[in-house]
Protein backbone atom coordinates (compact mmCIF):
# COMPACT_ATOMS: atom_id res chain seq x y z
CA UNK A 1 0.00 0.00 0.00
CA UNK A 2 1.47 3.43 -0.68
CA UNK A 3 -0.05 6.33 0.80
CA UNK A 4 1.45 10.15 0.54
CA UNK A 5 1.46 11.57 3.90
CA UNK A 6 -1.17 14.13 4.77
CA UNK A 7 1.18 17.12 5.30
CA UNK A 8 1.26 19.19 9.12
CA UNK A 9 -0.69 21.65 8.14
CA UNK A 10 -2.98 23.22 5.70
CA UNK A 11 -1.94 24.08 2.73
CA UNK A 12 -4.02 25.21 -0.75
CA UNK A 13 -4.44 21.35 -1.43
CA UNK A 14 -3.79 18.23 0.28
CA UNK A 15 -4.43 15.14 -1.58
CA UNK A 16 -3.71 11.17 -0.64
CA UNK A 17 -3.61 8.49 -2.87
CA UNK A 18 -3.67 4.87 -0.96
CA UNK A 19 -3.58 2.01 -3.70
CA UNK A 20 -4.59 -0.92 -1.68
CA UNK A 21 -8.06 -2.51 -3.52
CA UNK A 22 -10.27 -3.55 -1.33
CA UNK A 23 -13.51 -5.37 -1.55
CA UNK A 24 -16.00 -2.55 -1.66
CA UNK A 25 -13.36 -1.03 -4.58
CA UNK A 26 -12.57 2.24 -5.69
CA UNK A 27 -13.95 5.26 -4.28
CA UNK A 28 -12.92 8.98 -5.12
CA UNK A 29 -13.25 12.02 -2.54
CA UNK A 30 -13.12 15.84 -3.87
CA UNK A 31 -13.80 18.72 -1.48
CA UNK A 32 -13.16 22.31 -0.76
CA UNK A 33 -11.61 23.71 2.68
CA UNK A 34 -14.17 21.89 4.37
CA UNK A 35 -12.79 18.73 3.99
CA UNK A 36 -8.98 19.06 4.11
CA UNK A 37 -9.29 18.29 7.66
CA UNK A 38 -10.40 14.97 7.65
CA UNK A 39 -7.08 14.58 4.98
CA UNK A 40 -5.18 16.17 7.47
CA UNK A 41 -5.98 14.81 11.07
CA UNK A 42 -5.41 11.10 11.66
CA UNK A 43 -7.35 9.02 11.50
CA UNK A 44 -8.42 10.90 8.14
CA UNK A 45 -11.43 9.72 6.10
CA UNK A 46 -8.80 7.96 3.85
CA UNK A 47 -8.53 5.46 6.80
CA UNK A 48 -11.99 5.15 8.21
CA UNK A 49 -12.85 4.20 4.69
CA UNK A 50 -10.28 2.08 4.15
CA UNK A 51 -11.60 0.45 7.31
CA UNK A 52 -15.10 -0.22 5.88
CA UNK A 53 -13.42 -2.01 3.14
CA UNK A 54 -12.83 0.57 0.85
CA UNK A 55 -9.90 0.69 -1.86
CA UNK A 56 -8.28 2.19 -4.12
CA UNK A 57 -9.41 5.35 -2.34
CA UNK A 58 -7.82 8.44 -4.39
CA UNK A 59 -8.43 12.18 -2.19
CA UNK A 60 -7.75 15.54 -2.76
CA UNK A 61 -9.20 18.64 -1.43
CA UNK A 62 -7.99 22.27 -1.41
CA UNK A 63 -8.87 26.13 -0.28
CA UNK A 64 -11.64 28.22 -3.03
CA UNK A 65 -12.51 24.58 -5.09
CA UNK A 66 -15.89 24.84 -6.20
CA UNK A 67 -17.86 23.59 -8.81
CA UNK A 68 -17.28 25.58 -11.69
CA UNK A 69 -16.09 24.50 -15.26
CA UNK A 70 -14.49 27.92 -16.56
CA UNK A 71 -13.20 31.59 -14.63
CA UNK A 72 -11.07 30.01 -12.40
CA UNK A 73 -8.16 28.11 -12.22
CA UNK A 74 -8.02 24.63 -12.87
CA UNK A 75 -6.95 23.84 -9.19
CA UNK A 76 -10.15 25.46 -8.34
CA UNK A 77 -12.24 23.77 -10.10
CA UNK A 78 -13.52 20.16 -9.02
CA UNK A 79 -14.96 19.31 -12.37
CA UNK A 80 -11.38 19.70 -14.22
CA UNK A 81 -10.17 17.07 -11.25
CA UNK A 82 -12.70 14.59 -12.11
CA UNK A 83 -11.53 15.17 -15.51
CA UNK A 84 -7.58 14.79 -15.22
CA UNK A 85 -8.42 11.74 -12.71
CA UNK A 86 -10.44 10.18 -15.84
CA UNK A 87 -7.53 10.86 -18.04
CA UNK A 88 -5.04 9.18 -16.01
CA UNK A 89 -7.60 6.01 -15.72
CA UNK A 90 -8.71 7.18 -12.75
CA UNK A 91 -12.72 6.84 -12.43
CA UNK A 92 -14.63 4.71 -10.12
CA UNK A 93 -18.27 4.45 -9.50
CA UNK A 94 -18.63 5.99 -6.62
CA UNK A 95 -17.55 9.91 -5.79
CA UNK A 96 -17.93 11.30 -2.46
CA UNK A 97 -17.97 15.52 -3.13
CA UNK A 98 -17.98 17.94 -0.29
CA UNK A 99 -18.61 21.51 -1.99
CA UNK A 100 -20.35 24.40 -1.66
CA UNK A 101 -19.32 27.02 0.98
CA UNK A 102 -17.44 28.65 -1.92
CA UNK A 103 -20.02 28.32 -4.76
CA UNK A 104 -23.35 29.05 -2.32
CA UNK A 105 -21.79 32.93 -1.88
CA UNK A 106 -22.38 33.47 -5.57
CA UNK A 107 -26.16 31.65 -5.48
CA UNK A 108 -26.71 33.42 -2.67
CA UNK A 109 -30.88 32.77 -2.01
CA UNK A 110 -31.39 31.74 -6.15
CA UNK A 111 -32.19 27.78 -6.13
CA UNK A 112 -31.75 27.59 -9.48
CA UNK A 113 -28.06 28.73 -9.51
CA UNK A 114 -27.65 26.05 -6.95
CA UNK A 115 -29.09 23.31 -8.68
CA UNK A 116 -26.84 24.31 -11.63
CA UNK A 117 -23.75 24.29 -9.58
CA UNK A 118 -24.27 21.09 -8.38
CA UNK A 119 -25.19 19.84 -11.58
CA UNK A 120 -22.38 20.89 -13.33
CA UNK A 121 -20.24 18.62 -10.84
CA UNK A 122 -23.06 15.78 -11.57
CA UNK A 123 -22.88 15.61 -15.21
CA UNK A 124 -18.99 15.93 -15.14
CA UNK A 125 -18.83 13.07 -13.15
CA UNK A 126 -21.68 11.43 -15.58
CA UNK A 127 -23.99 8.68 -15.38
CA UNK A 128 -22.70 4.90 -14.06
CA UNK A 129 -22.00 6.68 -10.84
CA UNK A 130 -22.76 7.28 -7.42
CA UNK A 131 -22.53 10.32 -5.67
CA UNK A 132 -22.46 10.99 -1.92
CA UNK A 133 -22.42 14.90 -1.21
CA UNK A 134 -23.26 16.09 2.65
CA UNK A 135 -25.29 19.37 3.07
CA UNK A 136 -23.27 22.61 3.79
CA UNK A 137 -23.00 24.95 6.76
CA UNK A 138 -21.63 28.83 7.00
CA UNK A 139 -21.44 31.37 9.14
CA UNK A 140 -24.57 32.90 11.08
CA UNK A 141 -24.31 35.56 8.45
CA UNK A 142 -24.52 33.64 5.98
CA UNK A 143 -26.96 30.96 6.73
CA UNK A 144 -29.45 31.62 4.13
CA UNK A 145 -26.85 31.39 2.15
CA UNK A 146 -25.88 27.58 3.21
CA UNK A 147 -29.95 27.15 3.67
CA UNK A 148 -30.55 27.23 -0.36
CA UNK A 149 -27.71 25.90 -1.25
CA UNK A 150 -28.79 22.36 0.89
CA UNK A 151 -32.48 23.13 -0.19
CA UNK A 152 -30.99 21.92 -3.54
CA UNK A 153 -29.48 19.16 -2.42
CA UNK A 154 -31.88 17.82 -1.11
CA UNK A 155 -34.11 18.10 -4.39
CA UNK A 156 -31.87 16.71 -6.55
CA UNK A 157 -31.59 13.56 -3.99
CA UNK A 158 -35.22 13.27 -4.18
CA UNK A 159 -35.22 13.43 -8.05
CA UNK A 160 -32.19 10.65 -8.54
CA UNK A 161 -31.48 7.29 -7.40
CA UNK A 162 -27.91 7.77 -7.30
CA UNK A 163 -27.35 10.62 -5.85
CA UNK A 164 -27.45 10.94 -1.92
CA UNK A 165 -26.92 13.52 0.58
CA UNK A 166 -26.38 13.99 4.22
CA UNK A 167 -27.99 16.55 7.07
CA UNK A 168 -24.61 17.19 8.34
CA UNK A 169 -25.94 20.63 9.71
CA UNK A 170 -28.38 19.08 12.01
CA UNK A 171 -25.23 16.59 13.50
CA UNK A 172 -23.23 19.70 14.00
CA UNK A 173 -25.58 21.61 15.85
CA UNK A 174 -26.41 19.06 17.84
CA UNK A 175 -23.02 17.42 18.10
CA UNK A 176 -21.37 19.79 20.44
CA UNK A 177 -18.39 20.47 17.25
CA UNK A 178 -16.55 23.51 18.02
CA UNK A 179 -16.13 25.57 15.06
CA UNK A 180 -15.12 29.75 14.78
CA UNK A 181 -17.01 30.05 11.70
CA UNK A 182 -19.57 27.37 11.60
CA UNK A 183 -17.57 26.00 9.27
CA UNK A 184 -14.39 24.42 9.36
CA UNK A 185 -13.49 22.13 12.48
CA UNK A 186 -11.10 21.65 15.24
CA UNK A 187 -8.88 18.95 14.59
CA UNK A 188 -10.65 16.34 16.99
CA UNK A 189 -13.85 17.53 15.11
CA UNK A 190 -12.34 16.67 11.77
CA UNK A 191 -11.56 13.13 13.46
CA UNK A 192 -15.28 12.38 14.65
CA UNK A 193 -16.45 13.89 10.97
CA UNK A 194 -14.47 12.06 9.13
CA UNK A 195 -15.67 8.51 11.09
CA UNK A 196 -19.48 9.61 10.73
CA UNK A 197 -19.01 10.61 7.01
CA UNK A 198 -17.09 7.08 6.46
CA UNK A 199 -20.02 5.42 7.63
CA UNK A 200 -22.84 6.77 5.93
CA UNK A 201 -20.94 6.75 2.97
CA UNK A 202 -20.71 3.20 3.49
CA UNK A 203 -24.22 3.29 4.38
CA UNK A 204 -25.87 4.91 0.99
CA UNK A 205 -23.00 3.70 -1.67
CA UNK A 206 -21.71 -0.05 -0.87
CA UNK A 207 -23.27 -2.88 -2.52
CA UNK A 208 -23.04 -6.53 -3.06
CA UNK A 209 -21.36 -7.88 -6.37
CA UNK A 210 -21.64 -11.36 -7.66
CA UNK A 211 -19.53 -13.60 -6.02
CA UNK A 212 -19.20 -16.75 -7.70
CA UNK A 213 -21.13 -19.79 -7.39
CA UNK A 214 -23.98 -20.69 -5.41
CA UNK A 215 -23.52 -22.44 -2.01
CA UNK A 216 -23.90 -26.09 -1.33
CA UNK A 217 -27.41 -27.40 -1.28
CA UNK A 218 -27.90 -30.02 1.69
CA UNK A 219 -29.59 -33.69 1.15
CA UNK A 220 -32.16 -34.30 2.76
CA UNK A 221 -32.71 -35.54 5.98
CA UNK A 222 -36.20 -37.36 5.54
CA UNK A 223 -38.93 -38.13 3.56
CA UNK A 224 -41.51 -35.73 2.24
CA UNK A 225 -43.80 -34.86 5.40
CA UNK A 226 -47.00 -33.56 6.60
CA UNK A 227 -47.08 -30.93 9.58
CA UNK A 228 -49.00 -32.07 12.89
CA UNK A 229 -49.55 -28.79 14.38
CA UNK A 230 -49.36 -28.78 18.68
CA UNK A 231 -50.08 -26.22 20.96
CA UNK A 232 -46.85 -24.89 22.01
CA UNK A 233 -45.52 -26.73 24.48
CA UNK A 234 -42.25 -26.71 26.81
CA UNK A 235 -39.58 -29.58 26.48
CA UNK A 236 -36.47 -27.48 27.60
CA UNK A 237 -36.30 -25.68 30.37
CA UNK A 238 -32.39 -25.81 32.14
CA UNK A 239 -32.94 -23.30 34.61
CA UNK A 240 -35.29 -26.21 36.19
CA UNK A 241 -33.97 -29.37 34.53
CA UNK A 242 -30.02 -28.28 34.86
CA UNK A 243 -27.74 -28.57 33.92
CA UNK A 244 -28.15 -24.07 34.68
CA UNK A 245 -26.22 -22.57 33.31
CA UNK A 246 -25.45 -24.71 29.98
CA UNK A 247 -21.64 -24.55 29.74
CA UNK A 248 -20.36 -22.30 27.08
CA UNK A 249 -19.19 -24.50 23.81
CA UNK A 250 -21.52 -27.04 24.85
CA UNK A 251 -25.01 -28.71 23.71
CA UNK A 252 -27.68 -30.60 25.94
CA UNK A 253 -30.17 -33.12 24.40
CA UNK A 254 -33.58 -32.21 24.25
CA UNK A 255 -36.09 -34.96 24.32
CA UNK A 256 -39.47 -34.78 22.59
CA UNK A 257 -40.72 -38.46 22.39
CA UNK A 258 -43.30 -37.57 25.04
CA UNK A 259 -44.73 -34.31 23.27
CA UNK A 260 -44.57 -35.50 19.31
CA UNK A 261 -45.89 -38.99 17.49
CA UNK A 262 -44.02 -41.52 16.48
CA UNK A 263 -42.40 -41.45 13.53
CA UNK A 264 -41.79 -37.85 13.93
CA UNK A 265 -38.84 -36.65 11.62
CA UNK A 266 -38.18 -32.74 12.51
CA UNK A 267 -39.99 -31.18 14.96
CA UNK A 268 -40.91 -26.84 14.44
CA UNK A 269 -39.42 -25.42 18.25
CA UNK A 270 -38.81 -21.93 19.20
CA UNK A 271 -35.46 -22.28 20.74
CA UNK A 272 -33.78 -19.81 23.45
CA UNK A 273 -31.71 -18.43 25.98
CA UNK A 274 -31.68 -16.42 28.90
CA UNK A 275 -29.25 -15.54 31.69
CA UNK A 276 -26.84 -15.13 29.29
CA UNK A 277 -23.35 -13.94 30.49
CA UNK A 278 -21.91 -12.84 26.84
CA UNK A 279 -22.70 -12.72 23.04
CA UNK A 280 -23.11 -15.74 21.32
CA UNK A 281 -26.02 -17.66 19.46
CA UNK A 282 -27.95 -21.28 20.29
CA UNK A 283 -28.17 -24.13 17.23
CA UNK A 284 -30.25 -26.74 17.17
CA UNK A 285 -29.37 -29.88 15.02
CA UNK A 286 -29.69 -33.63 14.85
CA UNK A 287 -27.76 -35.46 17.80
CA UNK A 288 -24.87 -38.01 16.40
CA UNK A 289 -24.18 -35.29 13.22
CA UNK A 290 -21.67 -32.67 12.77
CA UNK A 291 -23.48 -29.26 14.37
CA UNK A 292 -23.63 -27.06 11.39
CA UNK A 293 -21.98 -23.65 11.13
CA UNK A 294 -25.74 -22.49 11.12
CA UNK A 295 -27.27 -20.39 14.15
CA UNK A 296 -31.23 -20.06 15.20
CA UNK A 297 -31.23 -16.64 17.38
CA UNK A 298 -28.58 -14.51 18.27
CA UNK A 299 -27.95 -12.98 21.83
CA UNK A 300 -26.40 -10.29 23.96
CA UNK A 301 -25.56 -10.81 27.38
CA UNK A 302 -28.35 -9.99 30.03
CA UNK A 303 -30.75 -10.76 26.39
CA UNK A 304 -33.45 -13.30 26.18
CA UNK A 305 -33.82 -14.28 22.82
CA UNK A 306 -35.27 -16.71 21.00
CA UNK A 307 -36.26 -18.10 17.40
CA UNK A 308 -38.60 -20.72 15.68
CA UNK A 309 -36.50 -23.46 13.40
CA UNK A 310 -37.41 -27.06 11.65
CA UNK A 311 -34.82 -29.50 12.97
CA UNK A 312 -34.70 -33.11 11.89
CA UNK A 313 -34.42 -35.50 15.18
CA UNK A 314 -33.36 -38.60 16.07
CA UNK A 315 -35.27 -42.13 15.81
CA UNK A 316 -35.91 -41.70 19.66
CA UNK A 317 -37.26 -37.93 18.83
CA UNK A 318 -34.29 -35.94 20.13
CA UNK A 319 -32.34 -33.16 18.99
CA UNK A 320 -29.37 -31.27 20.39
CA UNK A 321 -29.16 -27.65 21.30
CA UNK A 322 -25.63 -25.44 21.63
CA UNK A 323 -24.99 -22.87 22.91
CA UNK A 324 -22.23 -20.29 22.21
CA UNK A 325 -22.12 -18.47 25.62
CA UNK A 326 -22.88 -19.58 28.63
CA UNK A 327 -26.56 -19.75 28.94
CA UNK A 328 -29.78 -21.24 30.28
CA UNK A 329 -31.79 -23.26 27.30
CA UNK A 330 -35.44 -23.15 26.74
CA UNK A 331 -37.08 -25.18 24.01
CA UNK A 332 -41.05 -25.06 22.62
CA UNK A 333 -42.49 -27.38 20.45
CA UNK A 334 -44.49 -26.00 18.02
CA UNK A 335 -45.40 -28.98 15.51
CA UNK A 336 -43.96 -32.35 14.37
CA UNK A 337 -43.36 -33.74 11.14
CA UNK A 338 -44.39 -36.87 10.32
CA UNK A 339 -43.55 -38.17 6.54
CA UNK A 340 -46.44 -38.66 4.18
CA UNK A 341 -47.56 -42.51 3.91
CA UNK A 342 -50.59 -42.94 5.80
CA UNK A 343 -50.22 -39.74 8.04
CA UNK A 344 -52.86 -37.24 9.36
CA UNK A 345 -51.03 -34.10 9.13
CA UNK A 346 -51.59 -30.83 7.26
CA UNK A 347 -50.00 -29.42 4.10
CA UNK A 348 -48.51 -25.99 3.55
CA UNK A 349 -50.28 -23.26 1.36
CA UNK A 350 -48.05 -20.62 1.10
CA UNK A 351 -49.22 -16.88 -0.14
CA UNK A 352 -48.44 -14.71 -2.82
CA UNK A 353 -47.26 -11.86 -0.07
CA UNK A 354 -47.91 -11.77 3.64
CA UNK A 355 -51.42 -10.51 4.39
CA UNK A 356 -51.76 -8.57 7.53
CA UNK A 357 -54.07 -9.63 9.89
CA UNK A 358 -53.69 -7.28 12.80
CA UNK A 359 -51.98 -4.02 13.82
CA UNK A 360 -52.39 -3.08 17.65
CA UNK A 361 -50.98 0.52 16.71
CA UNK A 362 -53.97 0.75 14.47
CA UNK A 363 -56.67 -0.75 16.19
CA UNK A 364 -55.93 -0.35 19.63
CA UNK A 365 -54.06 -3.13 22.31
CA UNK A 366 -55.86 -6.10 23.62
CA UNK A 367 -54.73 -8.68 25.73
CA UNK A 368 -55.16 -11.25 24.11
CA UNK A 369 -55.31 -10.50 20.53
CA UNK A 370 -57.60 -12.33 18.77
CA UNK A 371 -57.51 -12.84 15.02
CA UNK A 372 -59.25 -15.09 12.06
CA UNK A 373 -58.00 -17.77 10.18
CA UNK A 374 -58.86 -17.79 6.60
CA UNK A 375 -61.97 -20.22 5.87
CA UNK A 376 -60.52 -23.88 5.47
CA UNK A 377 -56.92 -23.36 7.51
CA UNK A 378 -56.46 -25.63 10.37
CA UNK A 379 -53.11 -24.04 11.39
CA UNK A 380 -51.48 -20.81 10.51
CA UNK A 381 -47.78 -19.58 9.76
CA UNK A 382 -47.33 -16.16 11.27
CA UNK A 383 -44.98 -13.99 11.89
CA UNK A 384 -45.37 -11.88 15.22
CA UNK A 385 -43.64 -8.88 15.97
CA UNK A 386 -43.36 -6.82 19.52
CA UNK A 387 -42.96 -3.44 19.08
CA UNK A 388 -41.90 -0.48 21.56
CA UNK A 389 -42.78 -2.51 25.14
CA UNK A 390 -42.28 -0.53 28.34
CA UNK A 391 -40.20 -3.15 30.01
CA UNK A 392 -38.99 -6.98 28.57
CA UNK A 393 -41.67 -10.03 28.11
CA UNK A 394 -42.45 -12.29 25.45
CA UNK A 395 -45.63 -13.29 23.19
CA UNK A 396 -47.06 -16.69 22.50
CA UNK A 397 -49.67 -17.50 19.83
CA UNK A 398 -51.70 -20.47 20.72
CA UNK A 399 -55.54 -21.76 19.27
CA UNK A 400 -58.26 -19.17 21.14
CA UNK A 401 -60.41 -21.30 23.58
CA UNK A 402 -56.99 -22.99 25.31
CA UNK A 403 -55.21 -21.21 28.54
CA UNK A 404 -52.25 -19.62 27.36
CA UNK A 405 -49.34 -21.70 27.11
CA UNK A 406 -45.86 -21.53 29.26
CA UNK A 407 -44.08 -21.02 26.09
CA UNK A 408 -43.47 -18.59 24.01
CA UNK A 409 -43.36 -17.23 20.03
CA UNK A 410 -40.98 -14.44 20.69
CA UNK A 411 -39.27 -12.54 23.51
CA UNK A 412 -38.37 -8.87 23.35
CA UNK A 413 -36.78 -6.16 25.62
CA UNK A 414 -37.67 -2.75 26.39
CA UNK A 415 -38.23 -0.69 23.02
CA UNK A 416 -37.76 -3.84 20.83
CA UNK A 417 -39.10 -3.88 17.61
CA UNK A 418 -38.76 -7.54 16.73
CA UNK A 419 -40.26 -10.36 15.45
CA UNK A 420 -41.07 -14.21 15.70
CA UNK A 421 -42.50 -16.78 13.11
CA UNK A 422 -44.63 -19.63 14.64
CA UNK A 423 -46.55 -22.24 13.37
CA UNK A 424 -50.21 -22.23 15.41
CA UNK A 425 -53.05 -24.14 14.93
CA UNK A 426 -56.41 -22.72 14.46
CA UNK A 427 -59.16 -22.61 17.64
CA UNK A 428 -62.56 -24.80 17.43
CA UNK A 429 -63.84 -21.05 16.70
CA UNK A 430 -61.57 -20.16 13.68
CA UNK A 431 -59.13 -17.95 15.77
CA UNK A 432 -55.87 -18.36 16.83
CA UNK A 433 -54.94 -15.79 20.08
CA UNK A 434 -51.51 -13.89 20.88
CA UNK A 435 -51.06 -13.43 24.45
CA UNK A 436 -48.38 -10.48 26.16
CA UNK A 437 -46.85 -10.97 29.11
CA UNK A 438 -46.79 -6.85 29.10
CA UNK A 439 -49.70 -4.97 28.20
CA UNK A 440 -47.46 -1.95 26.76
CA UNK A 441 -46.59 -4.21 23.96
CA UNK A 442 -48.48 -3.53 20.40
CA UNK A 443 -48.39 -6.42 17.93
CA UNK A 444 -49.03 -7.19 14.80
CA UNK A 445 -49.42 -10.20 13.09
CA UNK A 446 -48.99 -11.40 9.75
CA UNK A 447 -50.30 -14.31 8.22
CA UNK A 448 -47.38 -16.10 5.48
CA UNK A 449 -48.79 -19.24 4.68
CA UNK A 450 -51.85 -21.90 5.75
CA UNK A 451 -52.20 -25.18 6.78
CA UNK A 452 -55.10 -28.26 5.79
CA UNK A 453 -55.23 -31.39 5.33
CA UNK A 454 -56.00 -30.84 1.36
CA UNK A 455 -53.80 -29.84 -1.69
CA UNK A 456 -50.15 -28.31 -0.88
CA UNK A 457 -47.05 -28.87 0.01
CA UNK A 458 -44.84 -31.14 1.88
CA UNK A 459 -42.05 -30.86 3.60
CA UNK A 460 -38.36 -32.23 3.13
CA UNK A 461 -36.56 -31.56 6.28
CA UNK A 462 -32.83 -31.23 5.81
CA UNK A 463 -29.79 -30.38 8.41
CA UNK A 464 -29.50 -26.53 8.64
CA UNK A 465 -27.26 -25.23 6.30
CA UNK A 466 -25.78 -21.75 5.43
CA UNK A 467 -27.15 -21.05 1.76
CA UNK A 468 -26.68 -17.08 2.00
CA UNK A 469 -23.64 -15.38 3.78
CA UNK A 470 -22.72 -11.66 2.44
CA UNK A 471 -19.98 -11.60 5.01
CA UNK A 472 -17.79 -14.53 3.00
CA UNK A 473 -20.06 -14.92 -0.12
CA UNK A 474 -21.59 -17.57 0.20
CA UNK A 475 -24.67 -17.82 -1.79
CA UNK A 476 -22.77 -15.70 -4.38
CA UNK A 477 -22.92 -12.29 -3.14
CA UNK A 478 -20.50 -10.55 -1.08
CA UNK A 479 -19.03 -8.36 0.68
CA UNK A 480 -22.17 -6.28 1.92
CA UNK A 481 -25.31 -5.93 1.34
CA UNK A 482 -26.47 -2.67 0.09
CA UNK A 483 -29.37 -0.45 1.10
CA UNK A 484 -32.76 -1.07 -0.83
CA UNK A 485 -30.57 -3.41 -3.08
CA UNK A 486 -32.49 -7.36 -3.40
CA UNK A 487 -29.59 -10.43 -3.38
CA UNK A 488 -31.34 -13.49 -5.49
CA UNK A 489 -29.65 -17.06 -5.06
CA UNK A 490 -30.38 -20.81 -4.77
CA UNK A 491 -31.13 -22.07 -1.44
CA UNK A 492 -32.86 -25.34 -2.43
CA UNK A 493 -33.34 -27.72 -4.96
CA UNK A 494 -35.11 -27.09 -8.35
CA UNK A 495 -37.92 -28.99 -7.03
CA UNK A 496 -38.85 -26.60 -4.01
CA UNK A 497 -41.84 -24.62 -4.04
CA UNK A 498 -41.23 -23.23 -0.90
CA UNK A 499 -38.50 -22.74 1.78
CA UNK A 500 -37.74 -22.76 5.21
CA UNK A 501 -34.92 -21.48 6.98
CA UNK A 502 -33.50 -18.78 9.51
CA UNK A 503 -32.87 -15.33 8.06
CA UNK A 504 -30.30 -12.80 10.05
CA UNK A 505 -29.59 -9.59 9.83
CA UNK A 506 -25.99 -8.84 11.21
CA UNK A 507 -24.63 -5.18 12.09
CA UNK A 508 -26.79 -2.94 9.93
CA UNK A 509 -25.07 0.29 9.24
CA UNK A 510 -28.46 1.93 10.48
CA UNK A 511 -31.21 0.40 11.94
CA UNK A 512 -32.91 -1.97 9.32
CA UNK A 513 -34.72 -5.06 8.43
CA UNK A 514 -34.64 -8.00 5.96
CA UNK A 515 -37.49 -9.16 4.05
CA UNK A 516 -37.67 -12.79 2.02
CA UNK A 517 -39.32 -13.18 -0.76
CA UNK A 518 -39.91 -15.78 -3.70
CA UNK A 519 -38.69 -13.55 -6.18
CA UNK A 520 -41.88 -12.17 -7.49
CA UNK A 521 -43.42 -8.51 -6.65
CA UNK A 522 -41.37 -7.71 -3.01
CA UNK A 523 -44.42 -7.95 -0.04
CA UNK A 524 -44.77 -4.49 1.91
CA UNK A 525 -43.50 -6.63 5.04
CA UNK A 526 -40.23 -7.34 6.66
CA UNK A 527 -39.27 -10.69 8.31
CA UNK A 528 -36.69 -9.54 10.81
CA UNK A 529 -35.52 -5.98 12.07
CA UNK A 530 -32.67 -5.06 13.64
CA UNK A 531 -31.26 -1.97 15.43
CA UNK A 532 -27.58 -0.36 13.84
CA UNK A 533 -25.02 -2.88 15.03
CA UNK A 534 -27.43 -5.97 16.50
CA UNK A 535 -27.67 -9.19 14.92
CA UNK A 536 -31.11 -10.74 15.23
CA UNK A 537 -32.48 -13.53 13.52
CA UNK A 538 -36.07 -14.68 12.57
CA UNK A 539 -37.20 -18.02 11.10
CA UNK A 540 -38.66 -17.72 7.43
CA UNK A 541 -41.12 -19.67 5.53
CA UNK A 542 -41.64 -18.37 1.72
CA UNK A 543 -42.86 -19.35 -1.56
CA UNK A 544 -39.69 -20.11 -3.21
CA UNK A 545 -40.19 -21.34 -6.96
CA UNK A 546 -37.11 -23.85 -8.30
CA UNK A 547 -35.68 -23.13 -4.61
CA UNK A 548 -34.69 -19.40 -5.85
CA UNK A 549 -34.93 -16.91 -2.90
CA UNK A 550 -35.07 -13.34 -2.93
CA UNK A 551 -33.81 -10.82 0.22
CA UNK A 552 -34.38 -7.44 0.27
CA UNK A 553 -32.15 -5.31 2.78
CA UNK A 554 -33.75 -1.91 4.10
CA UNK A 555 -30.30 -0.98 5.59
CA UNK A 556 -26.59 -1.70 4.41
CA UNK A 557 -25.26 -4.50 6.29
CA UNK A 558 -24.89 -8.13 6.41
CA UNK A 559 -27.04 -10.78 5.83
CA UNK A 560 -27.29 -14.64 6.43
CA UNK A 561 -30.18 -17.29 5.46
CA UNK A 562 -29.49 -21.28 6.76
CA UNK A 563 -31.95 -23.65 4.77
CA UNK A 564 -33.68 -26.19 6.98
CA UNK A 565 -35.58 -27.84 4.55
CA UNK A 566 -38.03 -26.66 1.72
CA UNK A 567 -41.57 -27.75 0.07
CA UNK A 568 -42.57 -29.56 -2.59
CA UNK A 569 -46.14 -30.65 -4.36
CA UNK A 570 -46.71 -34.13 -4.04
Amino acid sequence: MTIAPAPARADLANQIFDDTPRPLGPISVIGDSVLQGALIYSPTVVSQLAGYGWGPIRAWAGVGVNTRTSGSPNDARAPYRVELWRSQGWDPVDVFVNLGANDSGICNTNIACARTAIMRMVDTIGPGHRIWWPMITRHPVYQHQADTWNAALLEIDAERDDFFTWDWPTVMATGGFQSVDNTHLTPSGYRIRSAMMATEVTADLARARPAGATATLPAPAGDPSVLVPLTSARVLDTRADGPSPVAAGHEVVVDVAAAVPEGTTAVAVYVSATNTTGPGYVTAYECGTVRPTASNANYQAGETRGALTIVPVTTDRTFCLFTHAAADLLADVQGAFVPTGGAEGLRLGPLAAPDRLADTREGGRQNPLVVSAPEGAQALALNVTAVAGAQPGYLVAYPCGDTPPVSATVNYLAGDAVAGAAFVPVGDDGTVCVYSSADTAHVVVDLTATFSPDDGLEFVPAPPTRTIDTRDGTGGWSPIHGAAQTLQARVAPPAAAAVSGTLTINAPLRPGFLTAFGCTARPPTSNVNAPAGATFANFVTTGSPSGELCVYALATGQSIFDTTGWWVAR
